[in-house]
C-alpha cells in the first residue's frame, strides 16, 4: 500500500473510509466513519491513513485524540480539534475559538459555537473531524460528538471516530441516530489474518520469517501494533546477538531500556508525561519537576527524552506518539512515585489558573484518606460540573466525601455538599440515602434541619412526598432550630404537600411564605413561593398562581420565568407571554443555557394552544431531542404530550400511541397515576376508537382526583369538554356530571377568562341539550386566544342548531368551525363535521375536496410551514444559526427541522435542497 506497515491488510477498511470522503466532495453530503477494534489494531494507524487521503481530496482537518486521564476537561477533544491544523485558520480565530474555553458549563451554546465555526468552514471547502479512542470523551464531549453530525447534517462535514468500546455513548447514540442524511458507516478492525502478519514479517526483516518467528508471531493474536513491536525486538535481538523474548515482554523491556537509559531528569520528564496524559511545553514540564530539578536540567532531559523516541515534537508541543508507549511508562511507576506525581499535577494545574476540574483527575489519582487538599479540588469540580456535566459532578462530589472518615473535620460539611450536588443533577435516591447516612451521626438541631431541607428537595424529585412531609414534622419538633431554618423546613414541607395532601397544602403554603418573608431567608421564600405557585396551578387558581411565580421570578431571576409564562397562557394572555419569553432569551445572557429548556417548553405550549401545530410539532420535536443529548427529562414528557396530541388532532393515531407508549414504556409503574397526562392521552385514544367505557375506566383515577391532583392536567382547557363526550358516549352519568363539574369549578376559579367560562358554557349546554347555553358558549369562545376552542364552541352550536333543524344558521358556524380546523390541519374534526352538515343535509363540496386528506408524506406538500422556512433560508445561504436567528430559534431547532426536510424530499445535502429548490421555484413560474 506504499503507508504504514500496521496498515497491511486494511486495504478494504480505508476504502469504506474513503468512500465516505469522496461521497462528501462530489454530493456535499455529510457521513460518519465509527472506527472500532482492539488496542493494537491499527485504529490511529488507519485514521491516520484517512487524514493523509483527506487532504489532497481538498479537505480542512481537525484532528485530536482523547486521554484517559485527562477525560474530565470539557470539550478538550472539539476544541484540540478546531485548534489543529488547517482548520484552526478556516473555522475561527483564536479569540473565537479561546470563548469557547469559558462555555464549557453551557453545552448548548458551546455546541451552538462550534456548530458555527464548522458551519462556516464547510461553507468554501469539506471539513473532516477526526477524534481518536473517545470511548474516554468527557460528557460535554460525548453530548457533543453525538448531536452535532446530526445538527449539521447536509454540510459537506465528514466526522471520523476511533473507539476501542463498539458500544461506547457516542458510537451508540450515532449508530442510532442514522439517517439517509447523516450516514454512518461503522469500520471494525478485527484481529489480521495470519497471511498480513506474515506480510508484515517478510517487509520488516526483508525475507520470510522462519518457523520459529512464525509461531512467534501467532500468538501476536492478529495485533499489527504488537506484530511490529516483536519484529523490532527481534532485529534489535538480533543485532545484540541476543534471543528474542516474548511479544509483550520485549515491547516493555524496550520501552523500559530506553527510558533506564535517560538520566534522571530526562526520565522525570518521560515519566511526568505520562502522568500529565497530555502534550507540554518545556516550561510546562520545569515547572511542574520544581524544586526536584531545574529548569536547565528539565530543558536537557526533554531533548534526551525526544532523542529516545519515548516522546516526539506535535505541532509546537511534546508528547507520546503511540498511547500505548505512555501506558506501559505510567504501568510502570511505584504507587508512591505515581501519587507523587499527581498531586504535582494538579497543583501546577490549580497554581497555574485552570479550573478545579481540569485538575480534578489528578487529585483523585493523587488522594489519600482525610487528604483535605484533594477533597477541597474534587468539591469544586464538582460544583464547575453541575451545569454541563451533571453525572461527573455527582461522581466527583461522592467521591471526595467517601475519602473522608467520619471523623475529619469537614466529613458532615462535604456530605451535606455532596447531597445538595446529587439532588441538583438528579441522582435523588443516592441523595436521600447519603442525607440518611449523615442524619444517623447528627445530633445537632441545626445541622439535622439544614440536612432535612436538602433531603427535602430530593425526596420531592423521587415522589416520595408522604415521607418527605412526615420527616419534616419531626424536625421542626426538635428545639434549638434558627428562625430561618424553621422557616425553609416549613416552606420544605408546604411544597411537599402539593404532590401529597392538596388541602393542607392550600392552607400551609400562603403561612409558609409569610413566615419565610418574617426572616427574610431567601432559600426559604424560593422554596414558598414554589409551594404558592404549585397550589395555585393544581387547583385551576391561575391567578394566583401567576402571582407567585412572578414573584419568584423577580427574585430568582429567568431561571424561574417558565411558570410565569405557563401561567399567562392559562390565563389567555397570550401577547404577553409572547413578549416575556422574547424579553426571557434577551435577557438570560449567561444563564440561557440553564432555562433554554424550560423556555422552548413555554414555547412549545404557547404555540400548540394557538393551535399552530407545525411549530407546536417542531418545538416538541426539539426537545426531546435536547433532553437526549443533554440527559435531562424535565420536560420531555410534556413535550411527548404535545408531539402526540398534534398527531392525534391530525389523525395520526398511531404514531401518536406510539410516542406515548414509548414514553410510559420508559417510566415507573406508578406513572399512569403520577403523570395523569399521559393516561389522559390514552383515554383520548380509546374514545377515538369508539371505545368510549374503556376511556371511563381509564380517565376515571383522573377525574375523580382531580381537586387533590399534584397536577393541573384536569383543569386544562379542553379536556372537560372531551370528558364529558366521554362519558356521555358511555352512558356513564356519573363521569359526566364530575366533568361538567369540573369545567364549572374552573370557570368559579378563573372568572372572566374566556377560555374558563366558555368551556363551562359549552359543557352545560351539551349536558342539557341548551341551545340557549351553547350560543354563550359560542360567543365567550370566540374570544378566546385559541382556536381550537372557538372551532369547538362553533361545532357544538351549529349541531344543536341543526338537529332543531335550523339549518340556515348551523350552517354559518358550521363554515366557520371548518375554517379554523382547516387552518389548523385536524381532520378528525372536520370528518366529523362533515358527517353532521351531511345529516342535517347541508352541502358543501368545497369541504370535500379537504376532508380527511391527509398530509402527503414525501415531496414538498409534505413540509411543515416551519421546514418550508427552513428549507427557503438554508437554500438561500443562510447557515443553521443566521437561519436560527432570522426565525428566532435555535440552531439545534433548525437542525431538527432541517433532518426532516432532507427525509421528506429524499435529498442528502444542502446542495441537493438548493437544486431541489431551485427546480421547484423554475417549475412555478413556468420555467423548464
Amino acid at each position: 500500500m506504499g503507508r504504514s506497515t500496521p496498515l497491511r491488510g486494511r486495504s478494504d477498511h480505508l476504502s469504506l473510509g474513503l468512500a465516505v470522503l469522496r461521497r462528501t466532495v462530489r454530493s456535499g453530503q455529510s457521513g460518519t466513519v465509527l472506527v472500532t477494534g482492539e488496542p493494537g489494531m491499527g485504529k490511529s494507524a488507519l485514521l491516520d491513513a484517512l487524514t493523509c487521503e483527506a487532504a489532497p481530496l481538498g479537505f480542512v482537518i481537525g484532528r485530536s485524540a482523547v486521554d484517559e486521564i485527562a477525560r474530565t476537561t470539557p470539550g478538550a477533544p472539539l476544541l484540540m480539534a478546531l485548534r489543529s491544523g488547517p482548520l484552526a485558520s478556516a473555522g475561527a480565530g483564536a479569540g473565537e475559538i479561546a470563548e469557547l474555553d469559558g462555555l464549557s458549563a453551557r453545552p448548548l451554546t458551546f455546541m451552538d459555537r462550534i456548530g458555527e465555526i464548522l458551519e462556516r468552514a464547510a461553507a468554501d471547502t469539506p471539513v473532516l473531524i477526526a477524534v481518536d479512542d473517545v470511548q474516554w470523551a468527557d460528557q460535554l464531549s460525548r453530548t457533543a460528538l453525538s448531536a452535532l453530525p446530526g445538527w449539521l447534517a447536509g454540510h459537506p462535514l465528514v466526522w471520523v471516530f476511533t473507539s476501542r468500546d463498539a458500544d461506547c455513548p457516542v458510537f451508540r447514540d450515532l449508530t442510532a441516530r442514522t439517517t439517509p442524511s447523516t450516514p454512518v458507516t461503522v469500520v471494525p478492525l478485527a484481529a489480521l489474518g495470519r497471511d498480513d502478519v506474515l506480510q508484515i514479517a517478510r517487509d520488516r526483516l526483508g525475507r520470510p520469517p522462519s518457523e520459529p518467528v512464525r509461531r512467534m508471531l501467532d500468538g501476536v493474536g492478529g495485533s499489527p501494533f504488537l506484530a511490529v513491536q516483536l519484529l523490532e525486538g527481534l532485529l534489535r535481538a538480533a543485532a545484540r546477538g541476543e534471543p528474542a523474548d516474548r511479544v509483550p515482554d520485549e515491547f516493555i523491556a524496550g520501552v523500559r531500556r530506553s527510558l533506564a537509559g535517560l538520566d534522571p531528569a530526562a526520565a522525570d520528564v518521560v515519566r511526568m508525561a505520562s502522568v500529565l496524559g497530555r502534550t507540554f511545553a518545556v516550561d510546562e514540564m520545569a515547572e511542574l519537576l520544581a524544586p526536584r530539578h531545574d529548569h536547565a536540567s528539565v530543558a536537557t532531559g526533554v531533548e534526551a527524552a525526544l532523542a529516545s523516541g519515548l516522546l516526539g515534537t506535535l505541532g509546537h508541543r511534546i508528547g507520546f506518539r503511540h498511547d500505548l508507549v505512555r501506558e506501559t511508562v505510567y504501568g510502570a511507576l511505584s504507587d508512591g512515585a505515581r501519587r507523587r506525581f499527581h498531586r504535582g499535577c494538579a497543583a501546577f494545574l490549580i497554581d497555574g489558573g485552570h479550573s478545579p476540574l481540569e485538575a480534578a483527575p489528578h487529585a483523585r489519582l493523587s488522594v489519600t484518606p482525610d487528604d483535605e487538599a484533594c477533597v477541597r479540588i474534587l468539591r469544586d469540580a464538582a460544583e464547575e460540573a453541575v451545569p454541563a456535566l451533571p453525572e461527573t459532578a455527582g461522581k466527583l462530589v461522592t467521591e471526595a466525601f467517601r475519602l473522608l472518615r467520619p471523623g475529619s473535620r469537614t466529613w458532615r460539611e462535604t456530605g451535606e455538599h455532596c447531597v445538595d450536588v446529587l439532588g441538583r443533577v438528579q441522582r435523588a435516591a443516592d441523595a436521600v440515602q447519603l442525607a440518611e447516612t449523615l442524619l444517623r451521626r447528627t445530633s445537632e438541631p441545626e445541622a439535622t434541619a439544614r440536612i432535612q431541607v436538602l433531603m427535602s428537595r430530593a425526596l420531592w424529585l423521587t415522589g416520595n412526598l408522604g415521607d418527605s412531609v412526615e420527616r419534616i414534622g419531626r424536625v421542626l419538633a426538635l428545639p434549638g432550630i434558627s428562625p430561618a431554618l424553621r422557616a425553609r423546613l416549613e416552606a420544605a414541607r408546604a411544597l411537599a404537600l402539593t404532590g401529597h395532601d392538596a388541602t393542607a397544602a392550600r392552607a400551609v403554603a400562603p403561612a409558609a411564605l409569610q413566615q419565610a418573608r418574617a426572616v427574610d431567608d431567601r432559600e426559604a421564600m424560593v422554596l414558598a413561593l414554589q409551594a404558592v405557585g404549585e397550589v395555585g396551578r393544581n387547583s385551576g387558581h391561575h391567578v394566583d398562581a401567576m402571582t407567585a411565580f412572578r414573584e419568584l421570578r423577580q427574585l430568582e431571576g429567568v431561571n424561574h420565568v417558565a411558570g410565569e409564562i405557563i401561567e399567562l397562557q392559562l390565563l389567555d394572555r397570550y401577547e404577553e407571554s409572547e413578549a416575556l419569553i422574547a424579553a426571557a432569551l434577551a435577557d438570560a445572557r449567561d444563564e440561557v443555557e440553564a432555562v433554554r429548556p424550560s423556555l422552548l417548553s413555554a414555547q412549545m405550549w404557547h404555540d400548540f394552544n394557538l393551535s399552530r401545530l407545525d411549530d407546536a410539532e417542531s418545538g416538541a420535536r426539539a426537545l426531546i431531542s435536547m433532553s437526549h443529548e443533554l440527559g435531562g427529562h424535565v420536560y420531555e414528557l410534556d413535550a411527548v404530550v404535545v408531539h402526540a396530541s398534534v398527531s392525534a388532532l391530525r389523525g395520526e393515531w398511531e404514531q401518536a400511541k406510539r410516542l406515548v407508549a414509548d414514553r410510559e414504556s420508559r417510566s415507573r409503574a406508578d406513572d399512569g397515576i403520577r403523570k395523569p397526562s399521559l393516561r389522559l392521552m390514552r383515554g383520548w385514544f380509546a374514545a377515538a376508537e369508539g371505545r368510549p367505557a374503556d376511556a371511563v375506566d381509564i380517565l376515571a383515577p383522573v377525574l375523580y382526583t382531580a381537586r387533590e391532583s399534584r397536577t393541573c392536567w384536569p383543569w386544562w382547557p379542553g379536556w372537560t369538554r372531551l370528558l364529558l363526550a366521554i362519558g356521555t358516549a358511555a352512558g356513564d352519568e356519573r363521569f359526566a356530571k364530575e366533568a361538567l363539574t369540573l369545567a364549572e369549578e374552573g370557570a368559579a376559579r378563573n372568572p372572566g377568562i374566556a377560555s374558563y367560562e366558555g368551556i363551562a358554557y359549552q359543557t352545560q349546554g351539551l349536558a342539557r341539550a341548551d341551545l340557549t347555553l351553547l350560543e354563550r358558549a359560542a360567543d365567550t369562545l370566540g374570544r378566546s386566544p385559541r382556536p381550537e376552542l372557538q372551532a369547538g364552541g362553533a361545532a357544538d352550536y351549529g349541531k344543536l342548531l341543526a338537529a332543531r333543524g335550523r339549518r340556515a344558521e348551523a350552517a354559518v358556524h358550521f363554515d366557520r368551525a371548518w375554517a379554523i380546523y382547516e387552518r389548523m390541519g385536524a381532520r378528525p374534526a372536520q370528518d366529523s363535521l362533515h358527517r353532521a352538515a351531511r345529516k342535517a343535509g347541508i352541502r358543501r363540496p368545497e369541504w370535500s375536496a379537504g376532508a380527511g386528506n391527509a398530509r402527503p408524506t414525501h415531496g414538498w406538500a409534505a413540509l411543515t410551514d416551519a421546514e418550508t422556512r427552513v428549507a427557503a433560508l438554508i437554500s438561500a445561504g443562510h447557515t443553521n444559526r443566521s437561519a436560527a436567528a432570522e426565525l428566532g430559534v435555535s440552531p439545534n431547532t433548525v437542525g431538527t427541522h432541517l433532518r426532516s426536510v432532507f427525509a421528506k424530499l429524499d435529498v442528502n445535502s444542502r446542495v441537493q435542497l438548493v437544486n431541489a429548490h431551485r427546480n421547484r421555484t423554475d417549475e412555478t413560474f413556468g420555467i423548464r
